[in-house]
Order: C-alpha cells, then structure tokens, then sequence
C-alpha cells in the first residue's frame, strides 16, 4: 500500500479509478490495488437484497405528488459521505430507507406515506455502569433507564468480543435486537439479548477481559434517536 501525500487544494479522496483505490488509514490517506469484493451471498445478504429490489419497485408505482413528497423530505435529511461531506438524499433513498426501518420495526404506516418527526423519549436507556456481559450468567445486558416504557421500539446494534482498548467505530457492529419493550423488560430495568448476540457472534467462551460496544436507539415515525453508546467488559 502506498501513502498519498494530497495537495493543491485537495485533502482528501475516497473510492476507485482504474486499478487504484483510494482510502483512508490510521497513517493517512493511502492507495491500494482495486480487488474485488467477496460475495458470499449469505441469506441476510439475500435478504437484504430482496427488500430494496422489493421497495424500488413500490417507489415506481407511487403517484407523481406522492414521489414530489418523498423529495421534498429528503431535502431535508442530510448524511456523511466518505469523504465526511453533506450529502442530500434522493427521495427514492429516502424511501427506501424508512421503509426498510418501518418493516423491521413492525410500523404498519402506509408506504407511501413520508415520514413524520420522531417523538422521542428521554431517559430510555439507563446508565453504561449498568450494562453487563457474564460468562458464567449467559447474560448481555443494555440497561433501561427511567423514560422506558412498554410498547417503545428499541434496536440495539453491538460489536463481537473486542480487545478491551480497541476503539468503538460503526463497522465493528451488527444490529443484534429490533423489538418493542415490554412490560418485563422495564420491571427489569434492562434488556437480555444475550441469545440475540449469541445467534450473530456465537459463544462468550474464552473472551473474559475483552468487552462489547453497543449503539442502542429509540425508534419513531421512520427514524432513529441518536445513538447511545455503551461498552461492557466480559467477566467470567
């Protein structure tokens, strides 16, 4: 891998031209040959897959004012590009993506339908002291805090067992939990989701002294609260 030195008004460049990727490292930018990516095709890639083929379709078969309202609200969401610039969605974007968190989330509102202002909830989740990872318990605990209330939707995204310096970035995690709390989980004051871990990264067997990142989020009206960022350290 070769580092790159950029210049001349240009600080930063991602992606590939020709044979050459362009990337950024913990060194700085580099260049790197072009390979091709892997493509196990695993059922979730499938999945996956089937759904935004699934939702590009309902998108064609939306009225020109229903496609006029999606566009209107996608000038208003904004996300990083990989370069870290602002980037305006398109509508069909746009609709793909709250759809997709509207399935996942059991949101019955019409597809068609844009989507509103998320009425979040304070407190939802509780104190990083409190969230747990136990070998010999078979528990992984995110902790709820004085604001959860049955009924709400929670997706919980978290990272296999990691060295327990090694620093949280979004990569590292797989979305392991998308439910509504229930009545159980608040006289708890927390969620189990050790068997939802366990069925993505498998067994805590031999990783005490290494710790989980979690990213968990209220769900509402198609979007997603700011993450809350939690990080357990196994114990055995």
């Amino acid at each position: 891998m070769a580092k790159v030195q950029f210049g001349g008004g240009v600080s930063n460049m991602q992606g590939s031209i020709a044979g050459n990727t362009f990337t950024r490292t913990k060194a700085g930018p580099a260049v790197r040959a072009k390979v091709k990516p892997n493509n196990p095709a695993t059922p979730a890639q499938m999945a996956q897959r089937e759904k935004i083929t699934r939702l590009s379709k309902a998108w064609q078969g939306l009225t020109d004012d229903e496609r006029s309202a999606w566009d209107g609200s996608a000038e208003n969401v904004k996300r990083k590009g990989v370069c870290g610039n602002n980037i305006t969605m398109t509508g069909h974007q746009l609709f793909v993506k709250v759809n997709s968190m509207r399935e996942e989330n059991s949101d019955a509102t019409s597809a068609a339908t844009p989507p509103g202002v998320g009425d979040f909830t304070d407190a939802v989740f509780g104190d990083n002291s409190a969230c747990t990872a136990d070998i010999s318990d078979t528990s992984i605990v995110v902790p709820l805090g004085v604001g959860a209330a049955a009924d709400q939707r929670v997706t919980i995204w978290a990272s296999r067992a990691r060295s327990a310096g090694a620093k949280y970035y979004k990569g590292t995690m797989k979305k392991v939990y998308t439910a509504a709390v229930t009545a159980d989980d608040v006289t708890a004051g927390q969620i189990e989701i050790y068997t939802d871990w366990l069925a993505i990264y498998g067994l805590l067997t031999g990783t005490a002294g290494k710790a989980i990142t979690f990213s968990a989020r209220q769900y509402s009206e198609g979007n997603y609260s700011n993450p809350l960022i939690f990080k357990a350290t196994i114990t055995a």
